[in-house]
C-alpha cells in the first residue's frame, strides 16, 4: 500500500447494515428503496411496487425473477416501516437526498439493470412468495394427513437430492432405483393411511428429482405419471382424512405441477370428487386464484381457474360450465374445449355453443376456439351478434 493511501473499501452489495434509525437497523437495500420511492414516486411505496409488478408481467430479457425478488423485499420493507410508525422519507431524508451519489446508486440497484446475485439478496429477496407457495404446495399440508408423509420422503431423499444436474444417461439408472425403492416400501401389508402418505411423499420426491435431470428419454415422466395415477386411486376417504384437507393439498399440488403428468387426463385430479365435494374444491381453487394473483403469480392463478373447469367436467357440473368459460376467456383453449365436448357427450349442443360463446373474448386463442366451435357445433361465433 502506498504511504498515506486510504485502504480499499470492501464492496457493498445491499444486505449490509446501513444505519440505525427509530431503534431499528436498516440495510443498504432499505435505504436505496426509500431513496427511489421519495425521489421518483413522491414517497408512495405502492407506486414503486407497480414498477416491479409491470416488470414481472412483461419482464425485460424474459426474466421476471429479479423483479419478484425486489417486490418481495419491498413488501417486507413496507411491513417493517409500518410496524415502526415510519415512512420512506424517514430514511431518505433531506441530508440523504442531497447526496447525488446515493441517488444514482439507488436507481441503478432498484430499477436499473444491475444483475441480482445471491450475495446481494436479502432474506426477503431469497424467500419470495413464489418460493413460499411452491414449498407449501410440496410439503406444507402434510401434517393434516392421517400418516405424515415426511418419514417416507426421507427414504427417497438420498436418491432424489442431487448436487448437480443429472445427464439423461444417468437419469434412467437413478429413476430405476427410485421406482424400486417405491415398490419396496409399498405392499399388501401397508395400511391405507400409510399408502396414502407413501405415494404423496413420492409426488414431491419425483417432482424434485425431475427438476435435477435431463429426462430426454421420458423415463422420469412415465414413472411420475404411473405413481400419480396410483396416488389418485387410493381411497383417501377410508383413511379418515378430512375432505377439505385432502382437496387443499391436491389443488395446490395440481397448480404447481410443471411437467404435465396429467397430459390428456387433466380431470383425473378430481376423479374421486363427489357432488358434495364441489363447493369445497371450488372455494379452494377460487381462493388460490386470488392468492396467487395477488402475489403476481399469474400463471398459477390461471392454472387454478383451469383446474376449476376440470373439476366441473369430472363431476359433470354442467350448470357451472358457462360461468367458468367466462372467467377463463380465450386465454386457455383446452378447458374450454373439454367443457364443450362434455356438453356434446350429454347431447346438449346448445350448451356447447354457450360454453364457446362465454369464452369468446379477445385473447390469444379466440380465433382457434371459434374454429373449434364451428367444427364441433356448426356455429360460427364470428357471425353471431354480440350481446
Amino acid at each position: 500500500m502506498v504511504s498515506g493511501a486510504k485502504p480499499a473499501q470492501a464492496p457493498r452489495f445491499g444486505p449490509e447494515p446501513w444505519e440505525r434509525r427509530g431503534g431499528i437497523e436498516w440495510s443498504l437495500w432499505d435505504l436505496w428503496f426509500c431513496v427511489v420511492t421519495v425521489r421518483d414516486h413522491d414517497g408512495d411505496l405502492n407506486a414503486l411496487a407497480e414498477v416491479f409488478v409491470a416488470a414481472i408481467r412483461n419482464p425485460p430479457f424474459g426474466n421476471g425473477e429479479p423483479s419478484e425478488a425486489k417486490l418481495s423485499h419491498l413488501d417486507d420493507l413496507r411491513s417493517r416501516l409500518d410496524r415502526s410508525g415510519m415512512v420512506a422519507a424517514d430514511l431518505a431524508d433531506a441530508e440523504v437526498l442531497a447526496d447525488k451519489r446515493i441517488a444514482t446508486r439507488a436507481r441503478q440497484k432498484v430499477t436499473g439493470r444491475i444483475s441480482l446475485e445471491g450475495r446481494a439478496c436479502t432474506p426477503a429477496m431469497l424467500d419470495t412468495p413464489r418460493r413460499q407457495l411452491e414449498r407449501r404446495a410440496r410439503y406444507g399440508h402434510w401434517p393434516m394427513f392421517p400418516t405424515d408423509p415426511t418419514a417416507f420422503f426421507e427414504r427417497f431423499r438420498p436418491t432424489v437430492e442431487r448436487s448437480g444436474f443429472v445427464s439423461k444417461g444417468k437419469s434412467f439408472a437413478i429413476a430405476s432405483r427410485l421406482e424400486k425403492r417405491l415398490a419396496e416400501l409399498d405392499g399388501p401389508r401397508r395400511s391405507l393411511p400409510d399408502r396414502l402418505a407413501l405415494y404423496r411423499a413420492f409426488q414431491t420426491a419425483g417432482l424434485e428429482f425431475a427438476e435435477a435431470v435431463d429426462d430426454s428419454y421420458g423415463v422420469v415422466g412415465e414413472m411420475r405419471t404411473t405413481a400419480w395415477r396410483t396416488y389418485l386411486s387410493i381411497d383417501w376417504r377410508a383413511t379418515g382424512m378430512d375432505p377439505t384437507a385432502y382437496w387443499q393439498d391436491l389443488c395446490e399440488l395440481r397448480i404447481w405441477e410443471p411437467y404435465g403428468v396429467d397430459y390428456k387426463a387433466e380431470s383425473a385430479w378430481f376423479a374421486s370428487a363427489r357432488r358434495d365435494d364441489v363447493p369445497i374444491v371450488e372455494a379452494i381453487l377460487l381462493g388460490l386464484e386470488v392468492e396467487h394473483r395477488a402475489a403476481v403469480l399469474d400463471y398459477h392463478a390461471d392454472e387454478a381457474l383451469e383446474a376449476l373447469a376440470d373439476l366441473y367436467v369430472a363431476t359433470r357440473s354442467r350448470e357451472r360450465y358457462a360461468t367458468t368459460a367466462r372467467r377463463l376467456g380465450s386465454r386457455a383453449w383446452r378447458p374450454i374445449e373439454a367443457m364443450a365436448r362434455s356438453e356434446l357427450a350429454a347431447k346438449n349442443p346448445a350448451g356447447a355453443v354457450a360454453v364457446f360463446a362465454a369464452a369468446d373474448q379477445p385473447g390469444h386463442h379466440q380465433v382457434h376456439l371459434r374454429q373449434v366451435c364451428l367444427a364441433l357445433t356448426g356455429v360460427d361465433l364470428a357471425q353471431r351478434p354480440r350481446e
